[in-house]
Order: structure tokens, then C-alpha cells, then sequence
């Protein structure tokens, strides 16, 4: 049984950014969705939920951070998407702010295609291994349960 493409959404102002974005994780197998602003992506993850987001700072309306916010609250804890930001000013305070929001990780212009691709992997690395625990640590849960409680 084939496994379904991730969805990875890419959220820039600019075109043609977001064309390099797509074209290229396409090609990596991934399924891609482009929006050009924060209330896009909004009313996207609204409908549907994209596997990782790369998501722009700086976007004319609603910036990216308050647009990761706003993701940050209207994702389902249990989807587990990836908000990945998108900088040309990756100041500390940026930086912050950013992962304050909600971001897991903050990628800075210009960016190398590959390494972007190497942070979404580990990205989906990471979220396997949460996976794994959670499910030994259910399984740690009933031997206990089934043992007693012998074991703490």
C-alpha cells in the first residue's frame, strides 16, 4: 500500500519564492499548497491540515508571526504540523519571537533548497520518534497495569 504524499504549505508574498519552494519539494514527493498571505493559510488549515508549514516573516497584513500564532491555535494538537519559518532578518529578537509563537524552527534567506529539505526530514524524524514513545509508553502503561503495578 502507497503512502500518502505530505503536504507541505508554503506561505510568501513573494511568487516567486513560493514557485522555488513548490517546484522543488514536488520534486522531493512531497504534495505542496501555496498561499500568499497569513489569512490563506488560515482559512486553509480551517479545511485541511498541511503535514509541515514554511511560512514567511515578512508579509504585507498580518505578518507571520501573528499569522504562526493564529496557526499555533487553530491546528489540532494531534496533527502535529511543523511551522517553519522563512526570514531575511533572522535578528534574535526574530528568532524569538518566532519560536515564541509557535514555530519549531526558523530558516534564514537566502536559503539552500536542500537544507530546507534536510529540516522538513528531521522534522518528520522527530515526529516518528514521539510517535514511537507514545506508543511504548502505552505499552509500558497496560504491562504495568496487567502486572500490578510491580513496576513504577
Amino acid at each position: 500500500m502507497a503512502t500518502k504524499p505530505k503536504t507541505v504549505m508554503v506561505v510568501d508574498d513573494e511568487d516567486v519564492i513560493r514557485d522555488i519552494l513548490c517546484t522543488y519539494l514536488e520534486k522531493k514527493g512531497y504534495k505542496t499548497v501555496d498561499l500568499p498571505d497569513g489569512q490563506s493559510a488560515i482559512s486553509y488549515v480551517e479545511k485541511k491540515t498541511p503535514d509541515v508549514v514554511l511560512l514567511d516573516i515578512k508579509m504585507p497584513g498580518m505578518n507571520g508571526i501573528k499569522t504562526c500564532q493564529k496557526l499555533s491555535q487553530a491546528l489540532k494538537p494531534s496533527s502535529k504540523t511543523g511551522i517553519m519559518m522563512i526570514t531575511g532578518y533572522g535578528s534574535p529578537e526574530n528568532m524569538e519571537k518566532s519560536f515564541s509563537s509557535g514555530a519549531i524552527d526558523v530558516i534564514k534567506k537566502p536559503f539552500d533548497l536542500e537544507d530546507v529539505n534536510q529540516r522538513i526530514n528531521i522534522w518528520f524524524q522527530v515526529r516518528n520518534i514521539e510517535d514511537e514513545l507514545s506508543r511504548s509508553l502505552l505499552y509500558t502503561e497496560k504491562v504495568n497495569w496487567y502486572l500490578g503495578g510491580g513496576i513504577a
